[in-house]
């Protein structure tokens, strides 16, 4: 069966969309629509929603753009998590064929606990200081602490142990740029690999590394942000004063 398709005229582009009102079903065709729209190359949707926004290239918007009709979109992102260039503003990283649009921030942080928000707000405010501290809705009564050792291959498995013993059936995560190895219970993440997923307990190894990558603060910013309960950083070199300002340290730290 044979698709029709409409002329539609947009600002200084006409396209060839395919008329749904005058074709069969979705269903009938047997295709989701996706599917559709990947076999289609003249498919645009109505409105489309943008997630993880912070981190797309002008390509990218360019490409996600021309899928929008009308520019109708919802963007969703933190540019304090960009890892692909300074966090700047919103206007500085959206297309010009966006002109115009309604800003909202989110004001109250539902995954991290106070303890944990507190620390991040700090970051925050060194990263991207024209960006609002979320607050955050509760308190666990357990500070995020740092531990210096001699060893992180060494140290690692009893930090890991404590810390699932402590969250029953929860999960933790290990964040870090390290080639480490972790038992199978445990998630083994790089802070860009992290970006979007939520933990019980986090741990952070060598946060100072992690800073010296590029765009580092804000892959700290990620990792930070990734737990729902505990925060621990593990490390064998100085720790950064921008995390230690913050921090309970030592190996008597409250777990």
């Amino acid at each position: 069966m044979s698709d029709r398709y409409v002329r539609v005229e947009d600002d200084d582009e006409s396209f060839d969309e395919l008329d749904l009102d005058a074709a069969d079903s979705v269903f009938d065709r047997g295709a989701s629509v996706a599917e559709l729209a990947i076999r289609q190359r003249s498919w645009r949707f109505g409105h489309v929603i943008v997630d993880e926004a912070q981190d797309l290239t002008p390509m990218q918007w360019r490409m996600v753009a021309r899928r929008a009709r009308g520019n109708s979109m919802t963007i969703v992102g933190d540019l304090a998590q960009r890892s692909n260039g300074s966090p700047g503003e919103w206007r500085d990283h959206l297309p010009p064929s966006i002109d115009t649009f309604d800003y909202r921030e989110l004001s109250t942080n539902y995954r991290s606990p106070a303890e944990v928000n507190d620390l991040a707000a700090g970051l925050l405010a060194e990263l991207a200081p024209n960006l609002a501290v979320s607050r955050s809705i509760r308190r666990t009564g357990v500070a995020p602490h740092a531990i210096p050792v001699d060893s992180i291959e060494q140290a690692l498995p009893q930090l890991i142990e404590e810390e699932l013993g402590a969250i029953g059936d929860g999960k933790v995560a290990v964040i870090t740029s390290m080639a480490l190895s972790v038992s199978n219970d445990v998630n083994l993440l790089s802070p860009r690999a992290a970006k979007g997923l939520e933990f019980d307990s986090v741990i952070i190894i060598e946060p100072a590394a992690m800073l010296a990558e590029p765009h580092g603060l804000s892959l700290l910013y990620v990792a930070v942000t990734r737990t729902t309960r505990r925060l621990a950083f593990l490390h064998t070199g100085e720790l950064p004063a921008i995390v230690a300002a913050a921090l309970v340290t030592g190996p008597d730290a409250a777990r």
